[in-house]
């Protein structure tokens, strides 16, 4: 579910009073204070993260059943699932007390079991073996989207449409996410919402430095009224980025040692500025089917667009060649921060890495298409977590009372910790970004296409090939169309016939 104007407008009062702390005021000395402050301006609008009940009975009691919860163990990942002790952190605080909090009132006992290192790991095979073989080893499991959702097709994850428990309903459930994840509307087998924290952090953001910025064009502030104003396209971008490119070298050459004006790769990076830019894969008819829309215009149009901002912006964009080091942060983290990079398009979490960073830096969402794209979009990559049941689980019951419980205390205390404290005060420098983070969450979305891209052809990203290549987009449609159609109708057949 999206956030209410009326709450937008609480969260960004609180913001305001968040980021204004003084320089010389540590975090951990102003994390009551600025709670306080919190609930003290929604208790005069509407009420409050940790005043929303749950609908869960108040006499639920599992005996000290043993829960075991199988999760991503990579360290970019364990901060939405698993604490193992209080450390004065405020994100690692709520999530140790959140889960013992839930271990209390439901009387079960959370075992948490790590496996994989990295955040795009495949569904773990041993674990896949254990479902097959019937073993009821685990209760929950929380894992990137692109690898859960090919296991509901084996049959090994429980459609949980009618499950106990679980108040889909409720604010801290995404149902509009969580419907895209289905074909039609009588089976639901992944859930999505603020217990998937990382869905968050890996949504597509636009970094920029307010140094470089005010250097070449004045009051970092007009960009922000750019955005607000439903005016930064990509063309603003390309425009952008060339004039904010500097040889500071003098080599003649672009490369290391200068300032790029944009900074980016031929991989994800493309998902992100094509879907942003209003390209979809696919559509739904009457049925809630999803159908496949490669052909569309805009979709050309997009491409077209994109291709002429990586491959005729001039010195204005530089293309990272160690993509994999520029995504994951590595890269982008240390030129960013030495004001070597003017905008950095990226994702979110990428501001967790900037903390100790000297110059200003704002986040705004990536460009829109042109001027007429209604509202800005901002897209989850597909290494997002989902939550689902495995069919071996012994106790479903307790399953979906424990997630129900985890999820709604993440939206009282965890989420609150990580976007309404964490990033508003300690990592935004001012206090429209308080704004724009807002503007980024509230926009979030997915396609279907991209989230089953590896069961269709990988169609949903045929842009990092066509962009990232510099291929033609017609004949890439043309190679890959028909077997697309095929396998995602086999998915449906597969799909609608479970169970």
């Amino acid at each position: 579910m999206r956030t209410s104007t009326k709450r937008m407008m609480t969260l960004l009062l609180a913001a305001l009073l968040l980021t204004g702390c003084g320089a010389g005021t540590t975090a951990e000395t102003t994390t009551d204070t600025a709670a306080q402050e919190i609930v003290a301006i929604e208790t005069e609008t509407e009420t409050t993260r940790a005043q929303t009940k749950d609908t869960l009975p108040e006499d639920l009691d599992f005996g000290g059943l043993s829960m075991p919860i199988l999760y991503r163990g990579c360290e970019a990942d364990i901060i939405e699932v698993y604490a193992e002790e209080l450390s004065g952190e405020p994100v690692s605080d709520a999530v140790y007390n959140r889960n013992t909090g839930v271990e209390e009132r439901l009387n079960l006992k959370i075992e948490f079991l790590p496996m994989g290192t990295g955040t795009a790991d495949a569904f773990p095979a041993d674990a896949k073996a254990s479902i097959i073989a019937g073993s009821d080893d685990f209760s929950l499991v929380s894992w990137n989207q692109f690898s859960a959702v090919a296991l509901c097709l084996e049959n090994l994850v429980m459609d949980l449409q009618s499950a106990p428990y679980l108040d889909l309903s409720q604010p801290w459930w995404n149902s509009d996410y969580m419907d895209v994840l289905q074909i039609g509307d009588q089976k639901r087998f992944y859930l999505m919402g603020d217990i998937c924290l990382n869905a968050l952090r890996v949504t597509a953001a636009t970094f920029f430095n307010q140094k470089l910025y005010n250097d070449v064009f004045g009051d970092y502030n007009d960009l922000y009224q750019l955005v607000l104003e439903g005016k930064w396209t990509i063309d603003q971008l390309k425009e952008m980025g060339e004039t904010g490119y500097q040889d500071t070298n003098g080599d003649g050459t672009m490369g290391y040692g200068d300032i790029f004006g944009i900074d980016t790769t031929t991989v994800s990076h493309c998902d992100y500025f094509a879907y942003c830019a209003g390209f979809r894969v696919s559509a739904r008819d009457e049925n809630g089917m999803p159908y496949l829309t490669l052909q569309d215009e805009l979709n050309y149009n997009i491409i077209d667009k994109l291709q002429n901002l990586y491959w005729n912006s001039g010195n204005g964009l530089f293309i990272e060649k160690d993509a994999g080091g520029a995504f994951n942060g590595t890269v982008y983290v240390e030129h960013f921060s030495s004001d070597t990079i003017l905008f950095m398009p990226h994702w979110f979490k990428i501001c967790e890495s900037l903390r100790d960073m000297e110059s200003g830096y704002g986040l705004i969402p990536y460009p829109k298409y042109d001027e007429t794209q209604k509202n800005y979009i901002s897209l989850v990559h597909d290494t997002a977590s989902l939550y689902f049941i495995p069919q071996t689980c012994g106790n479903v019951e307790a399953s979906c009372a424990a997630l129900e419980a985890l999820c709604a205390e993440t939206y009282r205390t965890v989420m609150p910790a990580y976007y309404e404290v964490a990033l508003k005060r300690q990592y935004a420098r001012d206090d429209i970004s308080a704004q724009m983070i807002e503007l980024i969450h509230d926009t979030s979305m997915t396609d279907f296409g991209y989230v089953y891209n590896y069961s269709i052809g990988s169609v949903g990203t045929i842009m990092r090939d066509v962009i990232g290549k510099n291929q033609n987009y017609a004949s890439a449609v043309a190679s890959k169309e028909t077997k697309a159609e095929s396998e995602l109708a086999k998915l449906i057949e597969t799909y609608t016939n479970i169970g």
